[in-house]
């Protein structure tokens, strides 16, 4: 796969939890295997409303205790005969991984994702055929495969995909949701959590994704220090604003880049004499848009204070 999604947890630097991103379980034992299609056989939908590709955002299962932390997406894209192409792009898996499983599940979570998803009489994620293979050291896929298990894109819209290693353990996690078309994302900025400064500040930051993963993060401010120059604004590894802690540290992939949230990178911005700052520079983190949503996006004052922070959705 392209550098730009290798996994979060085990490449950057002092950030361990990363990758941990909000599949918000507690535990997670899918049921892989023969489960039986009397078991999962269901009434399929008569109305199909969204009709498109689904994206699932890969991230570590938090009940799995090895070294391994997967990142990346499976995409599924749907032919007219109702099979489908299965994609998984992903980082951080089983180096070992020379035909390990992929499945999509019946469950509503990744916290219980249940058994394998099927119409058909047999079990189609029991053929064998459904499975991914890493190329590197570090764990890394970008593997694909064609399968038919009776239900369109509006019935599989929100299954859990399960993603398995080489002796069998469930490692990964992500809900299957309609792909988007454009690569954008916004963050609303509030208070930073304990700043007790005399500031307040508003306003938008939008990153806008290219193809080739690099972005335009563009920022519309107020509330900012008169006249900041040099002043910090980032993409942060947490996946909160609440507190402090939660917030982490500058977010990038240090295997597929140097950090460049620093004012070397172009990671500043400028306020004028009312507090106002408004414009935008290039930058590129070594995570793509799916790896980057959720994030924390952070401004700091002139001292590097945390100043305000914001989510990106």
């Amino acid at each position: 796969m392209k550098v730009s999604s290798i996994c979060f947890t085990a490449l950057l630097h002092i950030q361990p939890t990363f990758a941990s991103r909000n599949v918000g379980n507690r535990a997670l034992k899918a049921a892989k295997g023969n489960s039986g299609a009397k078991k999962n056989k269901g009434k399929k939908s008569q109305s199909s409303p969204y009709n498109g590709p689904l994206v699932a955002y890969l991230s570590k299962s938090p009940e799995y205790t090895g070294t391994d932390n997967p990142v990346g997406t499976a995409t599924i894209r749907f032919n007219p005969d109702n099979s489908f192409l299965f994609l998984i792009d992903a980082d951080g898996i089983d180096p070992d991984c020379v035909k390990c499983n992929v499945v999509v599940t019946d469950g509503a979570s990744c916290d219980d994702p249940g058994k394998n998803f099927f119409a058909s009489q047999d079990d189609p994620w029991a053929t064998g055929l459904n499975f991914y293979g890493s190329f590197s050291a570090e764990g890394s896929t970008n593997s694909a495969f064609r399968l038919t298990n009776e239900y369109g894109s509006s019935d599989m819209m929100d299954k859990p995909v399960v993603v398995y290693d080489s002796k069998d353990v469930v490692i990964g996690c992500g809900l299957l949701r309609p792909e988007i078309k454009t690569e954008q994302l916004v963050a609303e900025m509030g208070v930073y959590p304990g700043y007790e400064g005399n500031l307040t500040v508003g306003g938008m930051i939008k990153v806008e994704f290219n193809r080739d993963d690099s972005f335009l993060l563009s920022y519309d401010l107020e509330g900012l220090e008169e006249s900041c120059t040099g002043c910090g604004i980032h993409i942060h590894a947490g996946l909160s604003c609440d507190t402090h802690d939660l917030v982490m540290g500058h977010g990038w992939n240090a295997i597929a880049v140097q950090d460049l949230w620093t004012p070397a990178g172009g990671a500043i911005y400028k306020s004028n004499e009312d507090g106002d700052a408004k414009s935008e520079f290039h930058l590129y983190n070594g995570f793509n848009f799916y790896e980057n949503q959720g994030h924390a996006a952070v401004i700091h004052g002139q001292d590097s204070t945390r100043i305000a922070c914001g989510l990106l959705v």
